[in-house]
């Protein structure tokens, strides 16, 4: 019989950092917030089709606000819990002896099975597979020292600088070639297509409006090329590793010299995240909402991205590591975020569900305040079927899969772990 002392066992539950958990479930809540505007298709259907009665004034000064609050800072928080939680894992397995490369290798190829799933059959902005390709990559700076990772995690956030020059100075778009992918997809298989400064795209309207599943499954798939592009065309592949690496440091800092408990060192960079963050996030909101959208506004607002985003989800990540203790309220952020990757499958299928073609078609008919508070209410849902899940549960239903097929071996009991 396999002792299983000798087995490697996953992050037990009277170990688990509370504040991670109640950051992830504030980072799935605010991605849903940024998800649904797309889902809505707010950006894709003019507003005259809009339900008059849904529309309220401040509409638009509600979507510039969160624009620059939201955009960008909180997937970038769900990257930074992805590298801590790497740290830890590291530390766990190192600790006991075990190689940890095999481990986390075969943890990232389910991440990438489910990623590949989410993206090609149900949402282009799936997050999971970007995370699980560049998860790999985390591998090769588990051993780096913390300097390392810092000097290293500064140059890849500011390299979308640099990707920005290569394909609008130089002229090399690479990024272009997963858009001809697209639009050649588009046409063999005769599905809708719109032209757009000489470029054929599919239409991405008649894609949510669709109510054959065939055809919506045909055309997520060609859409899978406009996220590739898309990932490309923004450099986020320099950023997400940057901050994973940001991650590294700071879990290594956690477990090692409770950082958790630094409130000197919190606040300072609460303070200095915010006052880099706040101006720039929202001087990148004026561009995308007022500017002339001329190649010196799209490289300000490249810069203002790489210098306001990471600063700003920096200040928000201490601000809450300072206070979360004396938030009860957070409670419930906690039980999502335990379920995080359940919750955010959940979300998209319940979005698609309400706003699709395939589903209650109210894509375009619902103004901006009315489409959060939808996002809203169905985070409610979600913080009430997780209380009643993990009363009986140790992890959500897509947790337990993971566990199931990263550690193989079969989680049977609520504290089996």
């Amino acid at each position: 019989m396999t002792n299983k002392n000798n087995l490697i066992q996953p992050v037990k539950k009277e170990n688990r950092i509370i504040y991670l958990d109640i950051l992830r479930g504030i980072a799935i809540f605010f991605i849903f917030s940024a998800n649904i505007v797309y889902f809505s298709g707010h950006f894709t259907f003019p507003e005259e089709g809009r339900l008059p009665s849904t529309l309220f004034i401040f509409d638009k000064t509600l979507d510039f606000i969160l624009y620059s609050l939201v955009d960008g800072k909180f997937y970038s928080l769900f990257s930074l819990l992805f590298g801590i939680g790497c740290a830890i894992q590291h530390q766990n397995l190192t600790k006991h002896n075990k190689p940890f490369a095999p481990f986390f290798k075969r943890r990232m190829f389910w991440l990438l099975i489910f990623g590949l799933i989410h993206l090609h059959i149900f949402w282009l902005g799936d997050i999971l597979t970007l995370y699980a390709l560049l998860g790999f990559v985390l591998i090769f700076f588990v051993d780096f020292t913390n300097r390392q990772l810092i000097t290293y995690a500064s140059v890849l956030i500011l390299l979308p600088i640099l990707n920005w020059f290569i394909i609008n100075v130089i002229g090399w778009n690479y990024p272009m070639f997963f858009f001809k992918l697209n639009s050649q997809y588009y046409e063999y298989f005769n599905l809708p297509m719109i032209e757009n400064n000489g470029i054929k795209r599919s239409n991405f309207g008649a894609f949510i409006l669709n109510e054959n599943i065939l055809d919506f499954l045909k055309m997520n798939i060609g859409n899978s090329f406009l996220r590739i592009g898309g990932i490309l065309n923004e450099g986020r592949i320099f950023k997400v590793l940057g901050i994973f690496l940001i991650g590294l440091w700071a879990g290594r800092k956690i477990l090692n010299e409770n950082l958790l408990e630094n409130s000197s060192f919190l606040k300072k960079v609460a303070i200095w995240g915010i006052f880099i963050g706040l101006p720039m996030s929202f001087f990148r909101g004026y561009i995308e909402f007022y500017a002339q959208r001329t190649e010196i506004w799209n490289l300000l607002h490249t810069i203002t991205y790489a210098f306001g985003t990471v600063p700003l989800a920096m200040g928000y990540a201490a601000l809450l590591a300072i206070f979360y203790k004396k938030i009860p309220l957070l409670n419930g952020f906690e039980l999502v975020g335990k379920m995080a990757l359940s919750n955010y499958l959940f979300q998209t299928a319940l979005a698609i569900t309400i706003f699709y073609g395939i589903g209650f078609s109210f894509a375009g008919k619902l103004g901006f305040t009315v489409i959060i508070g939808i996002a809203i209410l169905i985070y409610s849902v979600q913080v009430l079927l997780s209380m009643w899940w993990l009363k009986s549960h140790s992890f959500g239903p897509m947790e337990w899969l993971w566990r199931q097929l990263t550690y193989n071996r079969l989680f049977r009991k609520k504290n089996d772990l």
